[in-house]
């Protein structure tokens, strides 16, 4: 058992991932985990397999760990097309996953970031931005919030 508000390794999510996989009928499908820095978990459909972010077990507890693997399971559930849409917001409150999409997780920033010159807010980006690309600050505008993003 995993105790609370204490960091997971990756062995123990590996088990609960499978454990709760196996729970909802996904015993068939495979687990894994990638390096992926913006994702916290990810359903791949058609390998039927679902993955974590090492980057986010490694600075999470376990409750957190456990919605974003009960959110996987029932995009698997509800299958490609229902999204974050109506049934799959019912397939999580049926096995316990809060029916909202994930997003404020701890996770790495990225090499490559800009601050605002307007409201000093910082950006990143993992991979190199486009040269050509123009970045815009959307509180501040084209005119005080032009971003220029530098390797960091």
């Amino acid at each position: 058992m995993i105790e609370r508000g204490v960091s997971v390794e990756l062995t123990d999510a590996e088990e609960l991932t499978r454990r709760l996989m196996k729970r909802h009928g996904l015993a068939a499908w495979e687990f894994g985990f990638n390096r992926r820095k913006r994702s916290l978990g990810l359903c791949r459909y058609t390998e039927r397999r679902i993955e974590l972010s090492t980057h986010f077990v490694a600075g999470h507890d376990e409750p957190s760990i456990r919605d974003v693997i009960l959110h996987e399971i029932a995009h698997a559930l509800a299958g490609h097309e229902a999204a974050h849409g109506p049934l799959w917001r019912t397939i999580c409150a049926a096995i316990g996953a809060k029916p909202e999409r994930c997003g404020n997780a701890n996770m790495p920033s990225g090499r490559w970031q800009a601050t605002c010159p307007g409201c000093c807010q910082q950006y990143d980006r993992i991979r190199r931005p486009p040269r050509r690309q123009r970045y815009i600050c959307p509180r501040c505008g084209p005119e005080k919030g032009k971003l220029l993003f530098r390797a960091g």
